[in-house]
């Protein structure tokens, strides 16, 4: 950790904002000028996560959820189980020293900007909730202490259970700051925000702060809590929080884009993963049936590893979904049914996603030919001999697989596959997603991701020996 205290820096260069455009930048190239108002600092930071909730990791996560498999070099040493300490390094540190570093400068010197102060405590809690999800255990109360220095000690550690605490306790406090907190006139600016991801629209950052409480209290089953704030959440797909690439622009494109023509294309592929066989409607076993045609969304996300799909889910503006309206609607749709045991009301809940889904805007169609159809499911589906039971379980377990297959569809190319199987494994094996193991050697799949090398060499309270990939995190023990 002590690497993080030798990159607290008072002013960065930020993606289309330079220092130079808002200080009077003194002639000596070796003396430091502070950032006048935290502002300037916000898009780095958001930059940051975009990269962690999209970058390698989620990547990882699809080798170990049946989304993509590696071919070549690394992608086949990750996809074969073979993780090191190292593959880690770079999530961690856009984590600490990409958001909680610069969140913490922005503390500090715009502290009267109220609703900055709430955009940047969502955006912390988004980063560290999904280091949470994947470490476990992980520093964050101690991380950054006041004044730090190459003597400070070495940060504890915070439970997982008491890391998510603290990230519900952040986001209770940043919804009054979202409200009614002081902006300022480039916060107000459309044209200029640093607010990549919503335009500095208010009620935007509430409900997605909403759905990160309701995604985070999912994640510890702790489901009556969740459908409480589920019901605030996004509750529209405009309202979705997504990082929206500008193109082709080196550094500014989709980030599947970057990888799949980096020197890197051709080392991972779609081809043959679960799930694209999952969702081929020539697979009878799939999930394809007389109410449900996936090909238009197959076609769309499907991803060749070496160059872009045009439009696809890969393509260089395409937008990368980070907190969703479709994740909303399925909290919620799962929510209901275990909480309330209201298996109508969780289908009507799966049916607003399905309606929103035959709309033909949730994903682009990649040839205006491609057939795509949601309609509505009833009780009769799920009972024994439905389309939706074939296996004649019970009812509202029908109802609970199908939810949690669509999150699997859904949440492609994102953490939530990798997390549901986690979080079902224990206690609710019977719907979870069959993804099949990548060799035959293994006998279950990663429960986590291994602690950074970084980390390792610089923090003596990292536990030793670190928990290995298939050591479940404390909340799915």
């Amino acid at each position: 950790m002590k690497t993080i205290y030798k990159i607290i820096v008072s002013c960065i260069v930020i993606t289309m904002f330079s220092c130079e455009d808002y200080l009077d930048v003194n002639e000596n190239p070796n003396q430091l000028v502070e950032v006048p108002s935290g502002d300037l600092l916000l898009k780095g930071t958001l930059l940051a996560n975009a990269q962690v909730q999209q970058g390698q990791l989620a990547r990882t996560s699809m080798y170990y959820s049946g989304g993509l498999i590696g071919l070549n070099l690394v992608q086949q040493t990750l996809y074969n189980y073979d993780y090191t300490p190292g593959d880690s390094d770079a999530v961690w540190e856009l984590i600490y020293n990409g958001i909680l570093v610069q969140n913490k400068e922005i503390r500090r010197i715009s502290p009267e900007i109220g609703f900055l102060q709430g955009m940047i405590d969502v955006n912390e809690a988004l980063a560290v909730g999904t280091g949470a999800s994947l470490f476990g255990d992980i520093p964050y109360s101690k991380a950054l202490p006041d004044n730090p220095s190459l003597e400070s000690p070495d940060p504890d550690l915070d439970l997982q259970a008491d890391v998510y605490a603290s990230l519900q306790t952040l986001l209770d406090n940043a919804i009054p700051k979202l409200t009614n907190g002081a902006t300022t006139l480039l916060l107000n600016d459309q044209e200029k925000t640093p607010d990549i991801f919503y335009l500095s629209d208010r009620q935007a950052w509430v409900s997605a702060a909403y759905t990160l409480k309701a995604r985070y209290y999912l994640q510890t089953k702790q489901y009556n809590l969740a459908l409480n704030n589920v019901v605030n959440g996004i509750n529209s797909a405009s309202g979705t929080m997504a990082y929206k690439p500008i193109g082709t622009v080196d550094s500014n494109s989709n980030i599947l884009f970057n990888f799949v023509n980096s020197s890197r294309a051709g080392d991972m592929t779609g081809d043959n993963a679960f799930y694209r066989d999952l969702i081929d409607p020539a697979n009878a076993s799939g999930r394809n049936n007389t109410k449900t045609d996936e090909t238009a969304r197959r076609n769309y996300s499907y991803i060749n590893g070496d160059g872009e799909q045009e439009n696809g889910i890969d393509g260089p503006s395409t937008p990368m979904k980070l907190v969703s309206y479709e994740e909303n609607l399925l909290i919620w749709a799962e929510c209901i049914l275990r909480v309330n045991n209201d298996n109508q009301g969780a289908i009507d809940k799966l049916n607003e996603l399905r309606t929103y889904l035959d709309s033909g805007n949730a994903f682009n169609l990649i040839d205006a030919a491609d057939t795509f159809n949601y309609d509505p499911y009833v009780l009769a589906d799920f009972q024994a001999g439905g389309i939706e039971n074939a296996d004649n379980i019970a009812v509202d377990r029908a109802i609970l697989r199908e939810i949690i297959e669509e999150r699997y569809v859904t949440g492609f190319s994102t953490y939530m596959p990798f997390n549901d199987a986690r979080r079902l494994l224990k206690s609710d094996s019977d719907v979870i997603v069959p993804f099949p193991l990548n060799n035959t050697t293994t006998t279950i799949n990663p429960q986590r991701f291994l602690y950074p090398q970084d980390e390792l060499d610089s923090n003596a309270n990292i536990p030793n020996p670190i928990p290995d990939l298939f050591a479940p995190t404390p909340v799915n023990q």
